[in-house]
């Protein structure tokens, strides 16, 4: 164990940190956490429009206010390809030092311009935008395309070619002018790069980068075993004190993506695409990375005043998904004892996961609710898919602790020791 620990503090911890604080990684980061309030504020709304009683459904189609409801969804989570790009843009912009706003508008109207305009309608095409480029289809293309006209703008910014106003010209004037000829610049190399793209088989830019970089990510990304992989590799650097952050704001994209596309499958009434990758994911992480939940509910059994303490700190947190109290007050944090049941607790959890998505518990999947990374995993679950997948997660932390069960009572026993010598 302290060779692997050497190893990571030396080969991998650097690069980590490196990654952790890439302008890019922060953007894409804080772009997407941005788009947070769009789902969360709209979570009572999607709860209510879709809540599985029929009298309760059928009043709303009756009065027409399920149409209203499903706007609110329509103009939110299913346009969230519109909001990453320009978040994205702004965040990465302010990160470079130079003007977020600006940065937003030029990285929009780029990806406006970019995407097909026209849709057919009896045979007479008919200007219009569609939702297949608003939302999940365009959101890694929307990424791209935030990141490269940000790039070009604080270059150009940065090379001078911005007018320089008198002073007596008002700062907001100013402001809105001195990037005129840089939006000249961005948006004729927009023109060139839609004509270009338009000339190929793909059609459009969007068309070919889910064609050749969107759909081999998501194929891999957000299959079922992927999340397993990712989280045990999540749980693995957490350990070595690596924050999970690192990991999931690659991951980010991907997680997403995907949710935006279950969603918009969902207002159609069509089979998930993400279906089984959603559902596992509902399983992992419980009380945070590692299940540690799991960790908590063992203290609770303690022998030792220590781990009674760390057990009555730890509980409440845990259950609101929080656990740095226990990975740093533990510690978890470079203990061998628990670097087994870290790990595993991830696998565990999917395979109890995929017993309750076999036995269709998760049949009723609503992914338009979307609840703060706080809920209390089993009431998460009996909101957005039922009480059967509630029993699903409750199995799922009961799976866990008994993992973790023997890890602490080895670790029990040893503080029981300790305590004994030095009374």
């Amino acid at each position: 164990m302290s060779n692997i620990m050497e190893t990571m503090e030396k080969k991998v911890m650097p690069p980590m940190a490196k990654l952790n604080k890439n302008k890019v990684i922060k953007a894409l980061t804080m772009g997407m956490m941005a788009t947070m309030p769009l789902t969360l504020g709209t979570c009572l709304i999607a709860i209510a429009v879709n809540f599985p009683l029929k009298s309760w459904t059928d009043f709303l189609a009756k009065t027409g206010v399920d149409v209203h409801m499903n706007a609110v969804i329509n103009g939110t989570t299913q346009l969230m390809a519109l909001y990453i790009v320009f978040a994205i843009a702004y965040n990465y912009a302010k990160l470079k030092g130079h003007d977020g706003m600006t940065a937003s508008m030029l990285s929009l109207g780029s990806y406006i311009i970019l995407m097909p305009q026209q849709v057919m309608v009896d045979n007479a095409p008919i200007l219009a935008l569609t939702k297949n480029y608003l939302g999940s289809t365009a959101i890694f293309g929307g990424m791209i395309i935030a990141l490269l006209v940000t790039h070009l703008y604080c270059y150009l910014d940065k090379k001078g070619l911005v007018i320089k106003m008198p002073d007596s010209v008002p700062e907001m004037v100013s402001k809105s002018l001195s990037p005129t000829f840089i939006a000249i610049i961005v948006f004729i190399v927009v023109l060139f790069v839609r004509i270009g793209f338009a000339a190929t088989t793909y059609g459009n830019v969007y068309d070919f980068i889910n064609g050749t970089i969107g759909s081999p990510i998501m194929k891999f990304g957000a299959s079922p075993w992927s999340v397993v992989i990712v989280f045990m590799i999540i749980n693995f650097l957490w350990f070595f004190g690596i924050h999970p952050n690192t990991i999931l704001s690659v991951y980010m994209p991907v997680l997403i993506t995907a949710g935006t596309a279950n969603i918009a499958a969902f207002q159609s009434g069509q089979p998930l695409p993400y279906f089984a990758f959603s559902a596992i994911a509902a399983y992992i992480g419980l009380g945070g990375a590692g299940s540690t939940l799991g960790l908590a509910i063992c203290m609770l059994t303690a022998k030792s005043e220590r781990y009674k303490t760390m057990g009555k700190l730890a509980i409440v947190p845990s259950l609101f998904n929080i656990n740095e109290p226990l990975i740093f007050g533990v510690p978890i944090m470079f203990n061998p004892i628990y670097f087994i049941p870290m790990i595993l607790s991830t696998p565990v959890g999917a395979l109890v996961g995929l017993i309750f998505i076999k036995l269709g518990a998760h049949a009723k999947m609503n992914p338009s609710i979307s609840l703060p990374w706080t809920m209390l995993s089993p009431v998460g679950a009996a909101i957005t898919t039922g009480l059967f997948a509630s029993l699903g997660i409750c199995c799922a932390i009961l799976a866990v602790t008994v993992l973790y069960f023997p890890f602490f009572k080895y670790a029990d026993r040893q503080a029981l020791k300790e305590e004994s010598i030095g009374e």
